[in-house]
């Protein structure tokens, strides 16, 4: 089948949508099917930043890059040149991000065209958006007036997670065409794990080592483990926290707040880490931290459980669905310093549990988080809708 996807980034831009997109358009042109994505020529959104090249092509997948505009000062990409998707012959659209003016531009398309709407939203509430208040002003106005006709556009909506789903469903007015299906990994590309102790040994870190990988933005919250460094650092002076991925808009402030608090020598920015360095970060870590305020899901979870690295995660959104409590890592209130600080020292005392944790959550998902069986149901998905269509 023919295949238009549309998506605000697309790899290499770094970040979980993107790489969900990418995972399913990789995946289906793999299986014989014919795939064109429509994105912007932007590497992030806020602040702006443009990629180094065009990228036309992407492990097989055609990529038809857009110059994104910037309107105003409130860092919303405007980009004229995806009207093209209006034009482009398709036997099923798939939309992926919410709000976005790709995701107007395919809502209206499936007014005009025959060719059945998926939309993937990767919804975050507009509390947790990063920019200015204008932009959350415009977010309000697109919610109230906006929202509900763009859904009201598509066949079926896939949400990542339940928790998603719960967030965006006052928006949606036909709940039945709404299809839970969680992330995957990769997973043979865990199989052979490299050497942590070498990350370790390169950077010279001694003690035990938090880790965090992601977009440095507002809403991953990462300074509230920075505040709770100077009391852990009490019991365990060797322990570091090492915060992985490209700069971003919220980089700054975490480098001022560990300043504040008097850790800068415990808390390593490292920046972009290749593919492997990264899975030696992720074996080499002794818990993985994500106190966010909201995630839609969390593929980064996969990545560090699939390493055999307890995860901690805050009780908001999709990460309490993808940490069974316990069991492969901790579910702890959003915010809670104090708790957030008992759980990792209880951790980090605790060699036998921690390890045990590892061990099981290595095991699920390597044996049932596969892209394999994400893009099975992505893949059954879009056969029933083009039946009913």
């Amino acid at each position: 089948m023919r295949v238009l996807v549309g998506a605000i980034r697309y790899p290499p831009a770094p970040g979980g949508a993107e790489t969900h997109a990418h995972r399913i358009a990789s995946e289906l042109v793999r299986r014989g099917h014919e795939v064109d994505v429509y994105t912007t020529d932007l590497y992030r959104e806020y602040p702006f930043e443009r990629l180094d090249g065009p990228y036309p092509l992407v492990d097989g997948v055609r990529v038809h890059r857009k110059r994104a505009y910037m309107l105003g000062d409130i860092h919303y990409p405007i980009i004229p040149g995806e009207v093209e998707m209006l034009r482009r012959e398709a036997d099923i659209v798939h939309c992926h991000s919410f709000g976005y003016f790709h995701a107007n531009l395919l809502a209206m398309r499936r007014r005009l065209r025959p060719a059945p709407l998926v939309f993937t939203p990767h919804f975050h509430p507009a509390e947790t958006m990063q920019g200015r208040n204008v932009r959350h002003w415009l977010r309000r106005i697109y919610d109230a007036e906006m929202a509900a006709w763009t859904f009201d556009q598509a066949d079926r909506v896939i949400a990542n997670s339940r928790a998603e789903l719960d967030s965006m469903a006052h928006h949606i007015r036909d709940l039945d065409k709404v299809t839970v299906i969680p992330n995957g990994i990769d997973t043979e590309k865990f199989r052979d794990l490299p050497d942590g102790q070498a990350f370790l040994e390169s950077r010279g870190i001694a003690g035990p080592m938090l880790l965090y990988v992601g977009r440095h933005a507002k809403n991953k919250r990462i300074e509230l483990v920075i505040d709770i460094m100077p009391d852990m650092l009490k019991e365990f002076p060797g322990l570091v926290l090492a915060i992985a991925g490209p700069e971003d808009s919220a980089t700054a402030a975490w480098q001022e707040r560990t300043r504040e608090v008097g850790v800068e020598r415990s808390v390593r920015f490292e920046g972009f880490l290749p593919e492997r360095e990264l899975l030696a970060a992720y074996v080499a870590a002794d818990l993985f931290v994500l106190p966010s305020e909201w995630e839609a899901f969390g593929l980064v979870l996969l990545d560090a459980m699939a390493c055999g690295t307890p995860c901690l995660v805050s009780d908001r959104g999709g990460p309490q669905e993808v940490v069974e409590h316990g069991r492969t890592g901790l579910v702890l209130p959003y915010g809670d310093r104090p708790a957030w600080r008992e759980a990792i020292l209880g951790l980090l005392r605790d060699d036998a549990r921690r390890r045990e944790m590892g061990r099981t959550a290595r095991e699920h998902v390597l044996t049932d988080c596969t892209w394999t069986r994400t893009i099975d149901r992505v893949e059954a998905l879009y056969r029933d809708v083009l039946g009913e269509a």
